[in-house]
């Protein structure tokens, strides 16, 4: 390119600015607000010192929810592996961005990592997997994909693959002609040129490129996010119940969606919240109630149920009774009494009858009686229950609150005068409460969430209604948690011959119906 054709690209180029900064800076002059001009280039230095300390960091915006409470330890392992691959890339490129292959091998490498956690004997993480389950996978991680990029990308329902191309070869061009505006900029004025083409390469360019940076790799550690977590949902063995049941079960235990932007509602053929028709009643939460014999395990239920004054009936099961009552706020609870064990520890029926509960609970209150200075007992039967639990990594232990009952019977017996403030109080029975309270703590240890004393004997409970009940209410969270996990593992053996059967089925009526359209056909 010759100089004239070069000075003459830079004059047509800056010519509009430098008419619209003349005409705006007389008007300003001659009506005598000329003093604009410095609010606008304060405002224009705020506008870049907050771009450029806000864009210095990673800092993006959260793209993906919490864990949800129903994750077992193993399905927290295999998140962090997740997390760990979306905090391995410090930048993305444009070329990474808008390259498919770039985006399987991320997919194949993190479904290897995931599946080492699930599988680490297997030499391929797709060994144990079935093609629907994969399928699923992919199904819901590119539905909360679409869901996200419909509501933060303007215009994306219009833009064809070859139009971000197009963007691209775009944004080459817009450099190249920045390229010759400064080159016929310095032309006439090459001092001020070259110290003017350095700030804006130190500064506001530079700012532009931190800006793109960063919205090209939150956009990559969204995906990484969301197709990782559904790879956890995939190898814990969730995902065989199919994208709708999988959809289904969550929304009955009131368990949000993974991406934000696909709610069940919208979920075709799911029941979604706010759809008409689906049910506003929360799914009633399992407790079962354990601990030794003369523990005060039935005075308990029973003070709860006389609190409440909602019990609905008692029903006989195996290993105990079980009653329905109405927590407050609407939560409805069902309460398993067990038979308890024998002081000297749980036996081989007695911990079947206990692994039998709390397979079905979502919380378990361990009772134990407050006069008895070892919880031997109490100890081996929540470790017992925790190795039962960690062989079966699909499933997971409940929270447990430990209820310390009987505490009327402490020092001084003959004093019964509630309501105790055993946290801080003063009296001896408040401080023998606080006592015993500790001590049980340090007896069970991290084994249990949370330690409430009470008393349940009929006619002069306490500790239940402002205690239990809101230590009670506190773990709801957690225990629909272990609710899911049961609901997944149920579903998914679930007629395991007779989907077979009716696959057969179908491909044997498909079959004749082709069979039949032949001889129509001859």
């Amino acid at each position: 390119m010759t100089r004239s054709r070069l000075i003459l690209l830079a004059v047509l180029f800056l010519l509009p600015f430098l008419v619209l900064i003349g005409v705006g800076s007389y008007h300003l002059w001659d009506t005598g607000y000329l003093w604009v001009w410095w609010p606008l280039l304060a405002v224009f230095g705020l506008t870049y010192f907050l771009a450029w300390r806000w864009t210095r960091g990673r800092g993006l915006p959260p793209t993906a929810p919490p864990p949800p409470g129903y994750w077992t330890d193993r399905d927290t392992a295999a998140w962090q592996k997740v997390d760990a691959k979306a905090k391995s890339f410090e930048a993305v490129t444009l070329d990474q961005i808008s390259n498919a292959k770039h985006y399987t091998d991320l997919a194949l490498d993190l479904a290897a990592q995931v599946g080492a956690v699930y599988n680490p004997d297997s030499e391929d993480p797709f060994d144990n997997l079935t093609l629907p389950e994969v399928l699923a996978c992919v199904e819901l991680a590119a539905a909360d994909l679409d869901g996200m990029v419909r509501k933060y990308v303007p215009g994306v329902h219009l833009l064809r693959i070859r139009d971000t191309k197009r963007a691209q070869k775009a944004y080459g061009w817009y450099k190249s002609t920045q390229d010759v505006y400064w080159a016929g900029a310095a032309v006439f004025d090459p001092i001020s040129t070259g110290l003017r083409y350095l700030a804006s390469r130190g500064g506001l360019g530079t700012l532009m490129d931190r800006i793109q940076s960063n919205l090209l790799l939150w956009f990559h550690t969204a995906f990484i996010h969301q197709f990782g977590r559904y790879l956890i949902e995939l190898n814990s063995g969730r995902l065989k119940v199919g994208v709708k049941r999988y959809r289904e079960i969550l929304a009955q235990h009131d368990v949000p969606p993974a991406g934000e932007n696909t709610p069940v509602a919208d979920a075709p053929g799911s029941p979604g919240v706010g759809e008409p028709g689906a049910s506003a009643t929360p799914k009633p939460i399992t407790i079962a109630v354990l601990g030794p014999v003369k523990a005060g395990k039935s005075s308990t239920v029973n003070a709860l149920l006389g609190r409440q004054a909602a019990a609905v009936d008692r029903l006989p099961v195996a290993g105990g009774t079980r009653y329905d009552l109405v927590l407050p706020g609407g939560q409805p609870v069902s309460l398993l009494d067990t038979s308890g064990y024998g002081q000297a520890g749980a036996d081989e029926k007695e911990f079947a009858a206990a692994v039998e509960a709390s397979r079905d609970a979502d919380l378990i209150l361990l009772v134990t009686p407050a006069t008895v200075p070892g919880r031997q007992a109490d100890v081996d039967l929540l470790d017992r229950l925790r190795e039962w639990f960690g062989g079966k990594p699909h499933l997971k232990l409940p929270p447990v609150v430990a209820v310390v009952n009987q505490v009327d019977l402490l020092s001084p017996k003959a004093e019964w005068a509630p309501p105790y403030d055993w946290k801080a109080g003063t009296r001896p029975k408040e401080a023998n409460i606080r006592e015993c309270v500790a001590a049980v703590r340090e007896q069970v240890g991290g084994r249990v969430t949370d330690v409430v004393p009470v008393c349940a004997r009929e006619g002069e409970t306490w500790g239940v209604g402002d205690g239990l009940v809101p230590a009670v209410a506190a773990h709801l969270d957690h225990a629909r948690g272990s609710s899911v996990l049961r609901a997944f593992e149920a579903a998914g053996s679930e007629r395991p011959v007779g989907k077979v059967i009716d696959q057969i089925g179908n491909v044997a009526q498909v079959a004749l119906g082709a069979l039949g359209n032949l001889f129509k056909k001859k």
